[in-house]
């Protein structure tokens, strides 16, 4: 199955609706990061939230960069994400280990923390960066995303992210929702949905059981009190290649590379979103070095 995210409006035109299914993109995160079971879930709040925040908020092609920055072990939490659905991300500590909560879930407040903030950063057009930042809430990042859609977009919002892994490791399901009140929708129809919500099974026990994103919406609204507007693919951004990582390495002053040749006799790039390590012995660098000073830069 195709990890899919659906944009839809409920038909009273009151919410606006987006819901993603990605588990097979997060079980590849997992093992590219090779994180504990916190760390993956952790960096897939993340990664899931920063998803459907793009396509709320933007269009075409369009970037933003989410900085989630607390007090928590996990530390500094980093994703990038595109109004085409594609994303890529990053947690300091993926190996992040902490006790299950008195419910018996993964801790995900305590490893990101709650004193800090969460920093959106806006690629629009040719313009300069726009750049939003909040507090953090309660450090479970749905919540976080909730306060900053609210704040900052000033678009009363709702985020559920969940990510449910086991024992293993293996990524059993990832998936999650947004619902942004329309002008038209009523203190009494906020009320409402909030109830819904607080009612509603857990997002990964539906995915679990074979709900696709549409169905999310469907059991929180009703099947025919919701249409559909778009679906989008989402995936991983590609790869950077080898050749790339050489292109960038020739970017750098003339002094550092050749400290780089004498001190180390090559470099060692380690790509933070894959977790991969990248290799350029002495003849690649000496390459690099003799095409740099060839062309007089």
């Amino acid at each position: 199955m195709t990890d899919t995210l659906v944009r839809a409006v409920t038909t009273d035109g009151n919410f606006r609706a987006i819901a993603i299914d990605a588990t097979e993109m997060m079980a590849e995160v997992a093992k590219f990061h090779e994180a504990s079971q916190l760390g993956t879930t952790v960096l897939g709040r993340a990664l899931l939230g920063s998803l459907m925040v793009s396509n709320a908020i933007l269009k075409g092609d369009e970037r933003l960069a989410v900085v989630i920055n607390g007090d928590g072990p996990a530390g500094k939490i980093v994703v990038e994400a595109s109004a085409q659905g594609e994303v890529r991300g990053y947690v300091t500590n993926p190996t992040v280990e902490l006790p299950l909560t008195a419910k018996g879930m993964q801790d995900v407040a305590g490893a990101v923390g709650s004193n800090g903030f969460l920093q959106v950063t806006k690629e629009i057009g040719e313009g300069d960066p726009f750049t939003g930042q909040v507090e953090l809430m309660t450090g479970e990042i749905g919540d976080d995303l909730t306060y900053y859609m609210a704040k900052s977009e000033q678009i009363p919002s709702a985020v559920a992210v969940s990510v449910l892994v086991d024992p293993d490791g293996t990524v059993a399901a990832a998936g999650g929702f947004m619902i942004s009140a329309l002008p038209d929708a009523s203190d009494e129809d906020i009320t409402a949905l909030e109830d819904k919500l607080a009612n509603l099974p857990s997002i990964s026990s539906q995915l679990v059981e074979g709900h696709t994103p549409m169905d999310l919406l469907f059991n929180l609204f009703g099947k025919d009190d919701v249409k559909l507007l778009a679906t989008t693919e989402v995936a991983l951004y590609p790869e950077i290649s080898k050749r790339d990582y050489e292109r960038m390495l020739a970017t750098l002053p003339m002094k550092d590379l050749q400290e780089m040749l004498a001190e180390d006799h090559g470099v060692e790039i380690v790509d933070r979103f894959t977790g991969k390590k990248i290799q350029f012995d002495e003849a690649e660098l000496s390459g690099i070095i003799a095409a740099k000073d060839a062309e007089g830069l």
